[in-house]
């Protein structure tokens, strides 16, 4: 008698993420039609040490289409999963990870292993009839990471590589979702209003963000907390203010090219004091290129008890790069994506290396997302310290904060 777990059938299909790019969709289906769904998302601001995902570099979707991936889905890989159960998911990334025998999992692509991975993770609760966040819980100690959401998008998100990437705001005090949210809803349309009024108003980002212009990183961090305290709420005390710098992309030979400013290291980290100290910013995201794991350390020692120094380029989710990062106390977290080393089981094994160690965990989406809320809980379910998700806006976007609300309300009922 066949095991009602085990996996019968794999469908694949190309759907688009949201910038519009062709992505992939997978539907694991076990013996008794329990089914799991993802899809794969994708970044514009990309590590070097991410998985390579397979496009197809045709004429189709300008040369971003997926043909070839799904063709490796049905022909290479599908025939290897029927029969495995989806309780296995470590047995499951294996054979991922056996077909494809690169580090940056070049041959049967990154996007491929990503979708398969988490598809199968949600069959396995679906399967038992629960909810994800519930059903993945190692601990069952419930509680809602800190959301960290976008104001002001910049860099590659904003096709200005030459900014800082993200300005974004989180709870520094324990609130439910419900008070934070009408926060970020009060403090973004503050901010909005005397982006119209100064005629600075310009459009949205990627991930929904407001579109900076030609504010520098100053006048958004002033903007911001002007923003805050007319809301009578504190900022650094009630709200932090963290910033995603993603250095990599106006980085090279050594030289950080700021609004056309060519900066040596010790010059952006003048521009950190200045941030740290006058304008409440308590969280940096790779302030330095990926590369350049010297300064980090040297912030880290000189503003460890003021911020928090954020991995994200500088680790790729990956574990080896987290254990050198860890010995050369050069970050207090890290951003956590999926699709940055390709399976769940070794996202979690990441994780897992990082809270032995108090690095902050930070799950986060990609500026090409997806309308699916499995993120939140994931985040829920792994005890992430944080969630960040892109804006206050955007369906792709405000489908996990929509998600966090509804969790919120079962573990206030456990």
């Amino acid at each position: 008698m066949k095991n009602k777990s085990h996996i019968k059938k794999v469908n694949c299909r190309r759907v688009f993420d949201s910038r519009g790019n062709p992505t992939i969709e997978v539907e694991i289906i076990t013996e008794n039609d329990s089914f799991g769904k993802a899809i794969s998302p994708s970044g514009a601001s990309t590590g070097t040490n991410e998985v390579i995902e397979v496009r197809d570099n045709d004429n189709m979707f300008g040369g971003k289409d997926v043909k070839k991936a799904l063709e490796i889905i049905n022909k290479k890989i599908a025939p290897n999963l029927i029969g495995l159960s989806c309780e296995d998911q470590n047995g499951f990334d294996n054979t991922l990870i056996s077909l494809d025998k690169s580090v940056l999992k070049e041959n049967i692509g990154g996007n491929v292993t990503t979708a398969l991975s988490i598809a199968n993770y949600l069959c396995a609760s679906n399967f038992n009839a629960e909810h994800t966040f519930i059903y993945h819980s190692e601990s069952n100690k419930f509680f809602i990471p800190k959301p960290e959401i976008q104001i002001f998008g910049g860099g590659a998100h904003a096709n200005k590589n030459n900014t800082f990437q993200d300005f974004l705001i989180y709870p520094i005090v324990d609130l439910s979702c419900e008070d934070y949210f009408d926060s970020v809803y009060n403090i973004t349309n503050t901010i909005k209003k005397k982006l119209v009024n100064n005629q600075n108003f310009f459009g949205y980002c990627d991930e929904g963000g407001l579109y900076p212009n030609n504010l520098d990183q100053f006048q958004i961090c002033d903007i911001i907390n002007e923003s805050i305290i007319e809301n009578k709420i504190i900022p650094g005390k009630e709200i932090g203010i963290s910033i995603d710098v993603a250095a990599s992309n106006f980085h090279s030979n050594g030289i950080y090219t700021l609004y056309d400013k060519e900066l040596d290291s010790k010059e952006l980290t003048n521009i950190f004091d200045i941030l740290i100290n006058k304008f409440n910013v308590s969280l940096i995201e790779d302030p330095y290129d990926e590369n350049d794991i010297s300064s980090f350390i040297a912030l880290k020692n000189q503003y460890g008890l003021l911020t928090s120094i954020i991995g994200d380029d500088l680790i790729c989710t990956n574990y080896s790069l987290l254990e050198n990062a860890i010995q050369k106390k050069a970050i207090d977290g890290l951003i956590v994506k999926i699709n940055q080393c390709g399976t769940i089981s070794e996202t979690l094994k990441t994780i897992k290396l990082a809270k032995e160690n108090n690095i902050k965990t930070i799950l986060s989406a990609r500026s090409g997302d997806t309308e699916e809320n499995f993120l939140s809980h994931l985040a829920v379910a792994w005890e992430t310290d944080m969630i960040k998700v892109g804006s206050f806006a955007r369906s792709e976007r405000t489908s996990k904060w929509n998600e966090l609300v509804r969790i919120e309300e079962k573990i206030n009922k456990i």
